[in-house]
């Protein structure tokens, strides 16, 4: 699957998880006779089945352009049986539900004879994200702890996204402790506007000191930054399906759009 592919690809799947998060059909046949399925457990983790009706194999550029495209941002590959031929079993081991809003460090300039770039590293969980500009290529390469995303998913997950997997269970949950009692930090390059969770009347409290905004998914979708290119709203799918509403800390940003953020009354 070529790069022009992409856009297509990125609403293909969108519908799939949608499908899968209702209870539906979500499979579709994509370019090359690859078949794609969608599958979201009840925990809201999304996967994916890859495989092709002939004997040849989805491709390694092909599994990771669809990992691309999902937003997924550490996918796993394994092999796995799929409707009697040898196929793939994608998934995301980034943790979605409990974002670091991100301190960048010093960055740095990446510069070689066929790419250069910049590179940061995130002070409080140690997130690297890294932008590549090869010589001759008609765009730049965005990765995010090593994997290659989206430049929508880069631009979200580099405000506040998913910690390394190779954090520890103490760590993370020491982290996540750190993050509940800490205000917001803006990215200075990409100043996100919004308004603090736990100060919204949409806001509801839920497990583990988070705050569920009644507003859903819906009024998520997109995120606002300036400047980019001149526009405010950047387009990003939010949506997290098997999870009804978005669980965000107390010291997030409500991201909701057309101005729904409302305050809370204090009595």
């Amino acid at each position: 699957m070529p790069p022009t592919d992409a856009p297509a690809l990125t609403d293909v799947l969108a519908e799939l998880f949608a499908a899968a998060a209702a209870g539906g059909v979500a499979r579709r046949t994509v370019a090359r006779g690859l078949q794609l399925r969608a599958v979201v457990r009840e925990s809201g983790r999304r996967e994916l089945l890859l495989w092709r009706n002939a004997s040849r194999l989805p491709s390694g550029t092909e599994c990771k352009v669809v990992a691309r495209d999902a937003g997924f941002v550490e996918p796993v590959f394994k092999a796995w049986p799929c409707e009697g031929v040898d196929g793939f079993h994608l998934r995301d081991r980034a943790d979605w539900q409990h974002p670091c809003t991100h301190v960048w460090g010093a960055t740095v300039f990446l510069s070689g004879r066929q790419e250069g770039g910049t590179s940061r590293t995130c002070t409080r969980c140690g997130t690297t994200a890294s932008v590549l500009h090869r010589k001759r290529a008609k765009a730049s390469t965005f990765l995010y702890n090593d994997h290659e995303v989206s430049e929508a998913t880069y631009l979200s997950a580099t405000v506040a996204g998913p910690m390394p997997s190779t954090l520890d269970r103490e760590e993370r949950a020491a982290l996540i402790a750190e993050l509940a009692q800490m205000p917001t930090t803006i990215n200075d390059r990409l100043a996100l506007r919004g308004e603090v969770c736990g100060l919204c009347v949409y806001g509801e409290p839920a497990e583990y000191g988070m705050v569920a905004c009644t507003l859903g998914w819906e009024a998520h979708d997109n995120v606002w930054i300036e400047p980019f290119a001149g526009k405010g709203w950047l387009p990003a799918t939010q949506g997290h399906p098997g999870v009804p509403l978005p669980l965000l800390t107390p010291a997030c940003r409500c991201m909701a759009t057309g101005g729904r953020w409302a305050p809370r009354r204090v009595a």
